[in-house]
């Protein structure tokens, strides 16, 4: 008789028991014996105390993610899980750099599936409480990322896989970031930025950050056009966990995280304590601003040094749309409440979703609009200055 062949495409994978942190939420994360060590770490707090080494069935975070989320890849439309290795990837071209990786646009062989390819370096070059603790962030980005991929807006995880002291997380392919479809309709072929394009960033931003703080507790903390991304088909979504945290009782504790342009004035501060998700608002606000613009909006940050980038957010006037822009009032009122220096004042993503803006992007309606200016624009990616493909 012959042997039965297995079907690897059916083969259901052990999924790691559920943990919970420190406020009594549940996460299905950690293993059993794992638990109290995670909890440890107490992430929902941003504090990465060092690893207790003194019991033996601790594991650490680089570990983890071998053992439970590694070399398996789960496919659209289907869910179906195909075994995984370095040799399955073909690179295609380089998309861009993400938070301590290169992001590219690979082929998965055996699928002919195109998708998109973070390269994290693991080798321990520098102090081992360094190394442990950029493990650390590793592991809740790939955490992060895998839990938060159910959501629309937010970019699906596929899978990872290690080679060579090399990590290449697998996510969905999408056509252009938003910092590059800006910069090609602005300063390539100088068009403007349809307010579909505007409204359509609104909503599934708000939507991404939202089904991340309610159903994860997670704050992103790097909104900027670089990690919002578009396709032909009209569709938005965030990417790069990188430096993502969890929040304790809706506030997130670590100033010092996060891309100094897009930071809150809260954040800046020199008194700077706490944070909430209203950072994430005038993140947004900004990131419209510069869209709608066409450049970043605080002239000579880049190269101010950090006392004087201080004193533009925080002292300076809020940023505004150039008065040549032919939008909407209702895009102006929207932009203007997310830019509001003082957070207490500043909306909320509940005050934001009244908005004749938000109501009027929730549907469907705006994505041809979107889709085609995407597929216009993707034509002449290669036109970039700084591309390298």
């Amino acid at each position: 008789m012959e042997p039965r062949k297995r079907n690897k495409t059916s083969r259901k994978r052990q999924l790691p028991p559920a943990m919970p942190d420190g406020n009594g939420h549940t996460y299905a994360f950690a293993p059993p014996r794992n638990r109290h060590n995670l909890a440890k770490l107490n992430l929902s707090g941003m504090v990465n105390p060092e690893p207790d080494l003194s019991n033996e069935d601790n594991m650490n975070s680089l570990d983890y993610v071998r053992k439970y989320l590694s070399n398996t890849l789960v496919l659209p439309p289907n869910d179906e899980i195909h075994e995984f290795e370095r040799d399955h990837l073909q690179e295609m071209e380089l998309l861009g750099n993400g938070s301590f990786g290169v992001v590219r646009k690979m082929l998965h062989r055996p699928t002919m599936v195109e998708m998109a390819v973070k390269k994290i370096t693991l080798i321990n070059n520098g102090p081992d409480d360094a190394f442990n603790k950029s493990m650390q962030r590793f592991r809740l980005e790939v955490e992060a990322t895998k839990a938060a991929s159910k959501c629309d807006e937010i970019v699906k995880y596929y899978g990872i896989t290690f080679h060579e002291g090399v990590a290449w997380m697998c996510m969905e392919l999408m056509d252009l970031s938003l910092d590059k479809l800006y910069m090609i309709a602005h300063d390539i072929l100088k068009v403007d930025i349809p307010e579909e394009i505007l409204g359509a960033v609104a909503v599934a931003t708000i939507r991404a950050l939202e089904h991340l703080k309610t159903t994860h507790h997670i704050i992103h903390r790097d909104i900027k056009p670089s990690n919002i991304l578009l396709d032909r088909l009209g569709c938005v979504k965030l990417c790069d966990f990188g430096i993502c945290g969890y929040l304790q009782n809706s506030v997130a504790q670590s100033v010092d995280v996060g891309c100094r342009p897009y930071m809150a004035p809260e954040r800046l501060a020199p008194n700077a304590e706490g944070y909430d998700i209203k950072s994430e608002v005038w993140s947004l606000g900004i990131t419209m601003v510069e869209v709608a613009n066409g450049k970043y909006p605080y002239n000579g940050f880049m190269d101010a040094p950090i006392l004087e980038q201080v004193r533009m957010v925080v002292y300076g006037d809020p940023p505004i749309l150039n008065s040549d822009q032919d939008f909407s009032m209702s895009m102006k009122a929207f932009i203007a409440q997310c830019t509001i220096k003082d957070r207490f004042l500043r909306a909320s993503f509940e005050d934001l979703k009244k908005t004749i803006v938000f109501k009027h992007y929730i549907g469907d309606d705006h994505k041809k609009v979107v889709g085609k200016f995407v597929f216009e624009m993707y034509d002449h990616r290669l036109r970039l200055p700084f591309a390298d493909f």
